[in-house]
């Protein structure tokens, strides 16, 4: 919850609140625009470093 209220403060998301029956809530997190790029940097970053490791594995494997 703590990690919600600091992505809340950074502006990276909104919390929208539905109320439902019987004193429910139901919450909806929408990205922001700044939450999506971070989104997207970070998920090109690990597909990055992903490619790297299998490439060098790929190479390990060659060499032996």
């Amino acid at each position: 919850k703590n990690e919600i209220k600091e992505k809340k403060k950074k502006k990276l998301i909104k919390i929208k609140k539905k109320k439902k029956k019987k004193k429910k809530h139901r919450y909806f997190y929408i990205l922001t625009p700044q939450g999506i790029s971070l989104k997207t940097k970070l998920t090109l970053n690990f597909m990055k470093q992903k490619m790297r490791e299998y490439d060098d594995l790929k190479k390990e494997m060659k060499e032996e």
